[in-house]
């Protein structure tokens, strides 16, 4: 082996083991920013779920629905 070469210190890959994806970690971090965005929007709540702006007050959930029937 040539002195102060990488290779000495290298760890030999398993056969079938993975590399770690470089973006990931990006990719967790931008998710993140873009959940945080929608929640202080009022687009979606605290679960993730999308909050329904579409219906009038008196159509939403937990309204008293009366449809004067």
């Amino acid at each position: 082996m040539v002195e102060g070469s990488d290779n000495e210190t290298a760890t030999p890959k398993r056969k079938g083991e993975r590399n770690p994806d470089p973006y990931y970690a990006a990719a967790v971090q931008n998710t993140k920013e873009a959940a945080r965005r929608l929640l202080e929007a009022g687009i979606v709540d605290a679960e993730g779920r999308r909050i329904r702006k579409d219906l009038p007050p008196d159509m939403r959930e937990g309204s008293g629905r009366d449809f004067g029937g």
